[in-house]
């Protein structure tokens, strides 16, 4: 685990004991995960990680194959029911810089991840808080189980994502939803895809979160959202939310950007700033 911000990380200030198959959140549960809007729309998610700085997904910052002008994205903290105002109210913030992974290429999933320079700072309370980040690994010990590669791990993915890869069977969630997983290790993601004739290349860059037999899942407008693993005393962000071949099918578990592979390059952005 590390941090990036000037508080304790990862702290959950509520917790009771689209994402399809998944259930509501409850309010101020993530208070790292923020609404990222256009034209006064929510279309993905994203991570705080300090004062000024979230992550998301790449191709979230495209259309098309065009980047997005910074001015046309807006960032919304302490968001929870995107249909109502929240109490506390959520704050909707510009964003001075976009940087997008160096080789990145829209319309791709390789590299898929991205930081928002916000234009103002995040002021700190329960329903906005930083997440923590993991630690950087060797690729001596990529796939190393346990800490490293959080195989085998149970995880939460969170988004306002859609709740049917079908959308007459389920419109994207107005209230925040949040999904168990079991991080999949990637040979057997890779089995699992090849055993249903799909040629998606898992790439080492990227991790499987999801079930054997489906039925759990991030679908569309999740992405740029975290998939994260709990500790006792803190939340990690181990991945961003990237893609996927339809949502919650068996075999076909979701593809998240492996954080752990962009530590480094997060906090020599983060910290130089």
């Amino acid at each position: 685990m590390t941090s990036v911000a000037d508080v304790p990380c990862g702290r959950q200030w509520r917790r009771e004991g689209r994402i399809v198959g998944g259930e509501p959140a409850v309010p101020g549960e993530f208070p790292w995960l923020v609404s990222i809007t256009r034209r006064g729309g929510h279309f993905c998610g994203g991570t705080i990680v300090n004062k000024r700085w979230v992550i998301t997904a790449a191709h979230c910052m495209c259309s098309g194959p065009v980047e997005l002008p910074v001015e046309h994205i807006r960032v919304v903290v302490g968001e929870h029911d995107l249909s109502k105002r929240e109490t506390p109210p959520s704050r909707e913030m510009g964003v001075r810089r976009l940087v997008l992974y160096p080789g990145y290429q829209c319309e791709r999933f390789n590299h898929d991840i991205a930081l928002l320079e916000l234009d103002g700072e995040v002021g700190w309370s329960e329903t906005a808080w930083p997440a923590c980040l993991p630690q950087e690994i060797s690729c001596l010990n990529h796939f190393v189980a346990g800490a490293t590669s959080f195989s085998g791990r149970e995880a939460t993915a969170a988004g306002w994502g859609w709740l049917h890869e079908a959308s007459a069977q389920g419109g994207r969630a107005d209230v925040l939803q949040k999904v168990t997983l079991r991080v999949v290790d990637n040979d057997t993601c890779r089995n699992w895809y090849k055993s249903k004739g799909k040629k998606t290349k898992v790439l080492d860059s990227q991790m499987c979160a999801g079930y054997e037999q489906g039925g759990r899942d991030s679908c569309w407008a999740d992405s740029g959202g975290p998939l994260m693993v709990r500790d006792p005393d803190r939340v990690t962000i181990v991945g961003v939310i990237s893609t996927g071949i339809g949502c919650a099918q068996p075999k076909l578990p979701g593809l998240y950007t492996r954080l752990s592979n962009y530590s480094t390059w997060i906090k020599t952005h983060v910290q130089a700033s």
